[in-house]
């Protein structure tokens, strides 16, 4: 009965932070998945259209979604228009409410995968993904994310001058957790999410 009873004790107190650390996994797995694909389009792209850097490509980013990703829905670039592909708020990492539309805007779609996606800018486009769309927890940090691609296709943090201390500093509860830190983190940390 005392074996039994400790055992109990030791499961509950070990039990959420498995469920915690399995959680952030899949959303790692679902950033990843996105990532993979971005990369593979425009790869894709670039070989179709004869380019040598994706900012000769000269596609718009609309077309881009549509041609080169498996789309089940595209959006528009208004209030209302992202609330068809992205959940209608979003926090920070330390808890506070932020507006979304000052974060995400250009052109989107929800993939096949059920991830958001939306592209703005030409030539070294922002890439907004919230990795499995509408659903929870809605955090930028944890399923909303933001990185920028280079002239080359190369797919990195949208604060990719940042050192990796400045990464693990500006990615954490205590700050906002936005822009590209918390992807740049993850990247560096080889695809965990430890904060």
């Amino acid at each position: 009965m005392v074996t039994l009873g400790i055992i109990g004790v030791v499961s509950a107190m070990t039990l959420p932070t498995l469920v915690k650390n399995h959680q952030r996994q899949v959303y790692v797995t679902q950033l990843q998945k996105v990532y993979n694909e971005l990369a593979q389009a425009m790869e894709t792209a670039i070989t179709d259209r004869n380019a040598v850097s994706f900012k000769e490509i000269n596609i718009s980013n609309a077309d881009f979604l549509r041609n080169y990703f498996k789309t089940v829905k595209m959006c528009n670039d208004s209030e209302d228009g992202l609330k068809e592909c992205f959940a209608d708020e979003y926090k920070n990492l330390n808890g506070k409410s932020i507006r979304l539309r000052n974060f995400v805007h250009g052109d989107c779609a929800v993939l096949a995968s059920g991830a958001a996606l939306c592209i703005y800018g030409n030539g070294w486009p922002y890439i907004n993904v919230d990795v499995n769309g509408k659903q929870g927890p809605n955090i930028y940090g944890r399923d909303l994310f933001n990185f920028i691609v280079d002239e080359h296709a190369t797919i990195q943090s949208a604060d990719y001058w940042l050192s990796e201390e400045e990464l693990r500093t500006t990615c954490s509860s205590a700050t906002e957790g936005q822009y590209g830190s918390c992807f740049g983190r993850i990247l560096n940390d080889g695809w965990k999410m430890d904060y």
